[in-house]
């Protein structure tokens, strides 16, 4: 019979952490994975510090590039650019990445069954049952790790009104010959979508490029993305090789994410930055930590899995609401807010230690009532 200790749904980045976890403390665990890896995925690819040290062993092989400068733009045009002394963020394909994670998954012991589509989950007494188009599994726990449209969520009765948005991305043909200055690092432009912003991250072969809107009920489109490309003075040349859209979770509200002996984690729990709609490092850190409650129970600590949903909603929803707030700040006023960022040091500094980890949002929001007067005065001073 095919038994183990935890079967996930879903093996990208959560799935994978979480199983790459309990297959190192020695469970039996089970990936159930519809798609083929490597498959593509309509993300970004930009890794934040923070996110990469989520991960507990090396990714150099997938790694594009390490960037620790970037411009800010408004409307396809330059603004400003910022430079850290350390690497603020590693590109990567999502494709190549989550087959990656999951390879060092399967290393550990994990056995993964790709192209295996969950229908059906029954939770009984002590044991899980899992139905796919193929056959039945059975387990003492459960990952559901199976994206923003997640079946797992669905099927516990868990998360039953989700805030969406819907991403737009495209990727663009290089330059045949010398890279121009605008398109060498990332890209974040605050004005080109209203309530939110787009992007381009260069990779080895391509640029990605694509538009979010932070605005709950709001979504993007293909004439926005397009629009953003045909008023950039350099992607407006370059050939588009192909267009994708995909909807993204936008995080914020306090959920019960666990059922019996079941954890939803990343997309599956609506983990996403509510301003930049950032979701690796959140699919990773909640990937360990149901590594860690499962683990935990294991080992005769706590009645059930509930210390789960306590700890991600202290520790990583519960700063989405300052997110917002910088959100709106931004969204209101993107001209003249993106020239501040161009021209101040310590805004450069905050936006900096968010994504390596060093602050939190709530800490970026408090420092900036605090320090706003300072700021100005020092912008007007230049």
């Amino acid at each position: 019979m095919n038994v183990f200790d935890v079967i996930i749904v879903g093996a990208g980045p959560s799935g994978a952490i979480a199983g790459f976890h309990l297959a190192r403390a020695g469970l039996d665990v089970l990936l159930l994975e519809k798609c083929t890896f490597p498959r593509r995925k309509v993300c970004g690819g930009g890794l934040t510090q923070r996110a990469r040290k989520e991960i507990p062993f090396d990714i150099t092989p997938v790694i594009h590039d390490n960037v620790n400068w970037g411009y800010v733009g408004f409307r396809g045009r330059k603004i400003g650019r910022i430079y850290s002394d350390d690497t603020v963020a590693t590109l990567i394909e999502r494709g190549t990445f989550d087959a990656f994670l999951l390879q060092k998954t399967i290393n550990e012991g994990a056995v993964c069954l790709q192209d295996q589509r969950v229908i059906r989950i029954k939770e009984t007494k002590g044991e899980i049952k899992v139905q796919t188009q193929d056959e039945e599994f059975h387990s003492r726990y459960l990952v559901g790790a199976d994206g923003v449209n997640s079946l797992t969520a669905r099927q516990l009765g868990l998360m039953r009104t989700r805030k969406t948005s819907l991403v737009y991305e495209a990727r663009l043909s290089l330059p045949d010959h010398v890279i121009p200055p605008l398109i060498q690092s990332i890209t974040f432009d605050f004005g080109t979508v209203l309530s939110g912003y787009g992007w381009i991250f260069p990779k080895r072969d391509h640029l990605n490029v694509g538009v979010f809107r932070s605005w709950p009920g709001h979504k993007t489109s293909k004439q926005q993305l397009m629009r953003f490309i045909n008023q950039h003075p350099v992607l407006r040349d370059l050939s588009l090789i192909d267009i994708r859209a995909q909807p993204g979770p936008q995080g914020g509200d306090k959920e019960i994410l666990h059922k019996g002996r079941a954890l939803l984690t990343g997309d599956s729990a609506n983990l996403a930055d509510p301003w930049l709609g950032e979701g690796l490092y959140y699919a990773l850190a909640s990937g360990r930590m149901a590594a860690e409650s499962i683990l935990a129970h294991t080992a005769g600590l706590g009645e059930d899995l509930s210390d789960y949903t306590r700890s991600v909603n202290d520790t990583l929803v519960s700063q989405f609401a300052y997110a917002k707030k910088l959100a709106i700040l931004v969204n209101l006023f993107p001209l003249i807010n993106v020239h501040m960022l161009a021209a101040s040091p310590i805004l450069q500094n905050m936006v900096m230690d968010l994504l390596r980890g060093k602050r939190s949002y709530q800490q970026i929001w408090c420092d900036l009532k605090r320090r706003f007067p300072k700021i100005i005065h020092d912008i007007l001073k230049r």
